[in-house]
């Protein structure tokens, strides 16, 4: 705008007044910064959140997985102790049987033995 020699400045004394459609469009501006404002900080809150709870998954896989190995370590030591206890019983069976065996062998002897004295005291009546 050119400068009036009525006034000596840019504007004229009516235009000193804003517009509604400006205010309006200001204020429509406003709002609208104002809104993505609010939104960019729930968004900000929702991812936030998220990575809270994600953080807090985390934490719990990281105590399960502790928990498993810890089992996984006792199972190994009780199926070792297991395995060691199966070896020494299964050779005390062993040397049951074996015995058991001999056992049978001397009792069968006796019995024959027993038997031809029985018949020799039989013949000698």
């Amino acid at each position: 705008m050119p400068i009036t020699p009525k006034t000596g400045s840019l504007f004229h004394a009516e235009t000193h007044t804003i517009p509604e459609w400006l205010i309006g469009l200001l204020g429509s501006g406003a709002g609208a910064i104002i809104a993505l404002l609010i939104r960019n900080a729930v968004a900000h809150a929702k991812n936030e959140a998220s990575a809270k709870a994600g953080q807090a998954i985390a934490n719990e896989a990281k105590a399960a997985a502790a928990e498993a190995q810890r089992l996984a370590a006792a199972t190994e030591r009780d199926l070792a102790h297991f395995r060691e206890k199966v070896a020494t019983e299964y050779a005390t069976v062993q040397l049951l049987d074996r015995i058991e065996e001999r056992l049978v062998g001397a009792l069968d002897r006796i019995g024959e033995r027993f038997d031809q004295f029985l018949l020799t005291q039989g013949k000698a009546k």
